[in-house]
């Protein structure tokens, strides 16, 4: 960075004994009209008309910048990964509602509904082992209560994470049917 330092040469350009580097470069014309170091003139001195520039705040992102950091983890982090085993009727339901708030939704059913899935923006697993080796945060079991324990021992639960909560969405074993 060039400087507004005096300098005393030998041999002097004019009359007076001090020359700024400005008026040096100047007079041999290596400095061009508009110097991008150098700011407007400062009222307060007449010895250095010209000021040198200083970064005084920088307020961007920076690699090391925690707060844009940890705002963009609060963010992610109000989206869940959640799974859906039985993944009919009252599951497909919440999986298009889940969709619509922003979490991602996996689904595994004995049945093939990847179409289904597709449609609603959800991912569908054919095999319980590839549902887990997602990592799902929540596992919503929709089955009737005589299949539950079986579906439960299907799951590869030691490929979940120990904090995987598990959630019985309480369905029934027999459908009300429609009144006629």
């Amino acid at each position: 960075m060039l400087s507004t330092a005096t300098v005393n040469p030998s041999t002097p350009f004019n009359h007076s004994p001090n020359y700024t580097i400005r008026h040096i470069l100047n007079r041999h014309s290596l400095l061009p009209s508009t110097f991008s170091l150098l700011s407007k003139p400062n009222s307060y001195s007449s010895f250095f008309p010209y000021r040198p520039l200083r970064v005084r705040a920088n307020d961007t992102a920076q690699l090391f910048d925690y707060e844009s950091k940890l705002a963009k983890e609060s963010i992610v982090s109000q989206h869940l990964k959640i799974a859906i085993v039985g993944f009919v009727n009252f599951g497909r339901f919440l999986a298009a509602t889940m969709v619509c708030q922003g979490h991602t939704v996996l689904a595994y059913s004995r049945s093939n509904h990847s179409t289904t899935a597709r449609k609603l923006g959800v991912l569908f697993f054919q095999n319980p082992d590839d549902l887990c080796e997602e990592h799902p945060e929540v596992i919503l079991l929709y089955s009737s209560i005589i299949s539950m324990e079986r579906v439960i021992l299907t799951l590869p639960l030691q490929r979940l994470k120990r904090s995987t909560l598990f959630v019985d969405l309480l369905s029934v074993e027999k459908f009300p049917k429609a009144p006629p």
